[in-house]
C-alpha cells in the first residue's frame, strides 16, 4: 500500500497546531478530496440474480438433455517455437428414469433405473489466438497433428471409432463430489447448500489428493492444465463446478449456485463475456500452479435465465515451458453449454 504524505513540512504542521491551541480553538479538520472507496460486490451478491432465475426455471419434461462443446488447447509445432491449437469435442447426453431390463438391455419391462444415453461427434480444431496464424502458415497450414511424443495428448482432431454413434441407454450414476448419485437421487436432493455440501463431501470420505480428470461436460479428456488442485479449497471448487451440468431440479440448482458462490477463494465476475462472446456474470478461482503456469478457472452464467454458459481456464501467467504458445488472457480450456434443458422424451 502506498504511504500518503502530508504536503506540509513537519515544522509548519507543528506551528499551525500550537497556534490553534493558544487561541483556545480546536484545530480545523483537514479537508480531503478523496472519494470513499467503492464497495466491491461479493460473489454471492453478483450471483443473486442468477440464483433467483435458477430457482424459477421451468421444467417441461422429465428427460435432461445437455449439449456441449469442449476444447483443450495444446502447443504444437517445433520445440520452443510452438503455437496453440484447440482440440474440440461436441457431445450430447440424455438422462431420465425408466424401466430397464438388465438382461435384455432394453428400456422396457423390469426395474426402474436412472438411464443415460450419449453421443460424441467427430471432433474439429481451431487455432488458439491470432498470434498462432503466422506459425501455422509457416508449418504448411496443417489440418491434423499426430499424438504428442510423451503421450500426454491424442491426435488433433481426435478420431475414435465410436464417434457419432449413440451409446446407451444404460443404467448409471453421475460423478458427484467424492461419490456418485443417480438421476433419482438428484431429483430428491435437499436444496439447502449445507446439505448439498455434505452430500458432495461426506465427512466419512477422505478428500483425494487430486480430482479425477473429468471435465465439466461429464467426459474424461486429457488435460493441458495438469495440477492446479493441490490444496483442499481448489479441490472443493473443482468438484462443485464440475457438477453444474447435472439434471438438478430448480431449487437444487439454486442451492448448488449458492454453494459455489460461497466457497473460499471465489471472486465475482461482472459484465464479462464467455469464450463464444455471450454476455455473462459468474465467479472465478485462481488454481494452484499448473503445468502451464498460473490459471484462473471461470464459471459463467446467463444472468437473464440462470443457465450455465461456460467453464473456462484462462491463463494469468504462463510458465516458461508454455510461453512460446500461450499468453495471459488466453482461454486454454473450455466447455460451452450450448443447450441444457428438460425435454419430453429420450432420443429413442
Amino acid at each position: 500500500m502506498r504511504t500518503v504524505r502530508s504536503l506540509l513540512p513537519a515544522t509548519a504542521a507543528v506551528v499551525l497546531t500550537l497556534t490553534a491551541c493558544t487561541q483556545g480553538a480546536a484545530a480545523p479538520a483537514a479537508e480531503t478530496s478523496a472519494e470513499p472507496a467503492e464497495e466491491v460486490p461479493t460473489a454471492l451478491e453478483v450471483m443473486a440474480p442468477v440464483i433467483e432465475e435458477a430457482r424459477n426455471m421451468p421444467v417441461r419434461g422429465d428427460v435432461w438433455n445437455l449439449r456441449t462443446d469442449s476444447a483443450e488447447a495444446w502447443g504444437v509445432g517445433p520445440e520452443d517455437d510452438r503455437y496453440g491449437v484447440y482440440d474440440i469435442y461436441h457431445s450430447e447426453t440424455w438422462s431420465w428414469v425408466d424401466e430397464y431390463d438388465i438382461g435384455t438391455g432394453r428400456s422396457e419391462g423390469g426395474e426402474e433405473w436412472g438411464l443415460h444415453a450419449q453421443r460424441t461427434d467427430a471432433t474439429t480444431w481451431r487455432l488458439l489466438n491470432e498470434d498462432a496464424w503466422a506459425a501455422w502458415e509457416r508449418d504448411g497450414s496443417p489440418v491434423r497433428w499426430e499424438p504428442g511424443p510423451e503421450g500426454e495428448r491424442s491426435d488433433i482432431p481426435t478420431q475414435e471409432e465410436d464417434f457419432g454413434e449413440m451409446s446407451g441407454p444404460h443404467p448409471g450414476g453421475w460423478d458427484f463430489g467424492l461419490g456418485t448419485v443417480d438421476h433419482r437421487g438428484l431429483q430428491e436432493a435437499s436444496p439447502d447448500p449445507e446439505d448439498l455440501e455434505e452430500m458432495l463431501f461426506p465427512a466419512s470420505e477422505p478428500m483425494p489428493d487430486d480430482p479425477v480428470a473429468q471435465g465439466p461436460d461429464g467426459i474424461r479428456h486429457p488435460s493441458t492444465t495438469g495440477g492446479g488442485h493441490e490444496g483442499e479449497e481448489a479441490r472443493r471448487f473443482s468438484y462443485v463446478s464440475r457438477s453444474l451440468h447435472l439434471p438438478f431440479p430448480p431449487e437444487v440448482r439454486a442451492g448448488m449456485y449458492t454453494l459455489l458462490a460461497g466457497l473460499p477463494g471465489v471472486r465475482p465476475l461482472e459484465a464479462v463475456r464467455d469464450v463464444s462472446g455471450r454476455p455473462a456474470v459468474g465467479v472465478a478461482y485462481t488454481l494452484d500452479p499448473t503445468d502451464i503456469g498460473t490459471v484462473e478457472h471461470r464459471v459463467l452464467f446467463d444472468p437473464a435465465t440462470g443457465w450455465p454458459l461456460s467453464q473456462e481456464h484462462v491463463v494469468v501467467e504462463p510458465a516458461a515451458s508454455a510461453a512460446d504458445w500461450c499468453e495471459p488472457g488466453d482461454v486454454v480450456k473450455y466447455t460451452l453449454y450450448e443447450f441444457s434443458m428438460w425435454i419430453d422424451g429420450p432420443p429413442l
